[in-house]
């Protein structure tokens, strides 16, 4: 192993230094939940949005996208790529609804949408299940990568006492930052990790081993840079793209993807100023989640197929961290670890504010009805959060094998859910009902197709999401509807399109303001426009790098949704901002 040098250890201490710095500067004052676990909606449209960026940017995400690229290529990362879709459709359609709403967490939105006790009921236990369940498992993958990474730098530390303190520091800052400070923090954060990882591929590519960017280019297999599948071994089939470009996006819940938007992006859209910080602050996002970040990823990845061509499935995503060992120049290690901590602290950090803000909001809260002061519950999150470290450390010790089996049954076992998150927006028929019904029929629809007729993925989650749309779009006419006046109270705050809405109104009762067709051409020209921005810019950066497929299709695609995107958020903004 490459034995640290001062500056290894300068770059290696330099994040905590600034964290301890920015935590003083812009910790939470701590005077209510709403603060702590919202900001009291004061962020700005680019520390709201760098904030989303870096929670994605998971410890483990390079090592995921590592292992893909070793295996199908380039092409294989639409298994992520598809997911700027519905990252679209949330920014366009989705992102002011959820400003408007006014709620402090996206489940609040449950009481504000649904009536009944079933809705009370559906908000406790998605507070639980997420908060606390789904969240630990989110964690313990988090966890397990840094498990990973760790002995990369630390061989002869015990890597497990490591992420010990690791954890301890994390909760310490969580506690004191609140979310205004955690964001804060995560921009700091998300620089941090995007440069150094620019460094390493700079370093990595133009290893004598290697030969630049030429070189790696005849040192690899053909279908190993291929930007789009082409049917052949080593690529993403193409039956499998098409799925996931069509019915994955909005069928399955996954943390940073949720169909209609939801969970930290929710929180950190809410968090937002007005409407106009929320819009730009969720296009931020998916520009920079899916746009400005992955090609140093993908450079990494192909070096170290050439540098390992042998590495085993299991032991492919270590390759990023193997291509370290070849001659880097001092400092790199430091500045690499320093990447691979911001990435996973930001992480750590919004997951231990976000599944105590659904625990205390959405669970505790409406089921005591006990009158306290936010001072009490506070204390109660700070509990919450070390619990949570606790148990998601001894998930990733000793109840987690690999990363890819808990993401993969993620999105297989929630793939009936997603239309039910975007269709309450829309339809006013959906109720709490219809909710707590897709909960109920996506495990057993995917025991039904993936165990028992052993559908595989994605096929799995095309059947489960297709079947399960019909059932609960016919449920919506048999199960009881929610209350009339908690629908047009919603109505009115939130203005969803009135087109979709129509049916709750009576002869000659025109709501007040209407949200009439227009917005919802500009929505899906803002969609079309961004996936053009995004999908056509790493098209072109393919081209550039590679000199493969033609420059003269992705360049032109590229512009042409830069201009749609420039007036699509034009004719959406707000005259004046609240």
């Amino acid at each position: 192993m490459i034995p640290f040098h001062f500056l290894d250890f300068v770059f290696f201490l330099f994040p905590f230094v600034i964290i301890i710095l920015l935590l003083f500067r812009f910790r939470s004052k701590q005077n209510s939940t709403k603060e702590y676990f919202q900001a009291e909606g004061s962020l700005s449209w680019f520390v709201a949005g760098t904030a989303m960026v870096a929670t994605t940017f998971a410890a483990d995400t390079p090592l995921a996208v590592t292992e893909i690229i070793r295996g199908q290529g380039i092409s294989g990362n639409w298994i992520w790529w598809y997911m700027a879709v519905g990252g679209f459709v949330t920014v366009f359609f989705f992102s002011k609804l959820w400003k408007r709403s006014g709620a402090t967490t996206d489940l609040e939105l449950i009481g504000l949408r649904y009536s009944g006790k079933e809705a009370d009921f559906l908000r406790g236990f998605k507070a639980f299940v997420i908060g606390f369940l789904l969240n630990l498992v989110i964690l313990g993958w988090v966890n397990l990568a840094m498990l990973k990474i760790i002995p990369v730098f630390f061989p002869n530390v015990t890597g497990s006492h490591i992420l010990i303190y690791l954890l301890l520091f994390g909760v310490f800052y969580t506690s004191i930052a609140g979310l205004r400070g955690i964001s804060y923090i995560d921009v700091f954060q998300f620089f941090l990790a995007w440069i150094g990882c620019i460094i390493f591929a700079y370093f990595a590519v133009n290893l004598p081993s290697v030969g630049g960017l030429e070189g790696l280019k005849h040192k690899l297999d053909a279908n190993k840079i291929l930007f789009f599948p082409n049917g052949e071994l080593g690529t993403l089939p193409w039956d499998h793209f098409l799925i996931l470009l069509t019915v994955l996006w909005w069928s399955s819940w996954y943390p940073g993807s949720e169909p209609g938007g939801g969970g930290y992006i929710a929180q950190r859209i809410l968090a937002t100023k007005n409407e106009n910080a929320a819009l730009k602050g969720s296009l931020w996002f998916v520009v920079a989640h899916y746009f400005v970040r992955p090609w140093p990823w993908i450079l990494v990845a192909l070096v170290s197929l050439v540098l390992y061509p042998n590495l085993s499935e299991i032991e492919s995503g270590k390759g990023f961290l193997m291509v370290l060992q070849e001659g880097m120049p001092s400092g790199m290690m430091g500045l690499m670890l320093s990447a691979f901590l911001a990435a996973y602290l930001s992480t750590l950090a919004t997951h231990l504010n976000w599944g105590a803000s659904y625990l205390v909001n959405d669970l505790l809260r409406p089921m005591t009805k006990v009158d306290k002061p936010d001072f009490y519950y506070l204390k109660i999150s700070y509990g919450i959060q070390i619990l949570t470290a606790v148990c998601s450390f001894f998930l990733a010790v000793y109840g987690m094998e690999t990363i890819k089996g808990a993401w993969v049954f993620l999105l297989e076992a929630s793939s009936g859910i997603g239309f039910i998150l975007i269709a309450r927006w829309f339809f006013w028929r959906i109720s709490a009902w219809t909710e707590i019904l897709a909960f109920i029929l996506s495990p057993i629809l995917y025991l039904l197709f993936s165990v028992y007729l052993k559908a595989v993925f994605p096929y799995s989650i095309f059947y489960t999401a297709i079947t399960s749309s019909i059932i609960l779009i016919l449920s919506t006419y048999v199960l009881p509807t929610t209350n009339r006046e908690v629908l047009l109270r919603f109505y009115e705050t939130t203005k969803p399109p009135f087109f979709f809405w129509r049916g709750l109104f009576k002869k000659n009762e025109e709501p007040k303001q209407i949200i009439y067709p227009n917005r919802l051409i500009v929505s899906f020209l803002g969609t079309l426009s961004g996936l053009c921005f995004v999908f056509g810019g790493l098209y072109s950066i393919q081209c550039l790098v590679w000199s493969e497929g033609e420059m003269i299709i992705g360049l032109p695609i590229f512009l042409l949704g830069f201009f749609g995107l420039y007036v699509s958020i034009q004719m959406l903004q707000e005259k004046k901002e609240s």
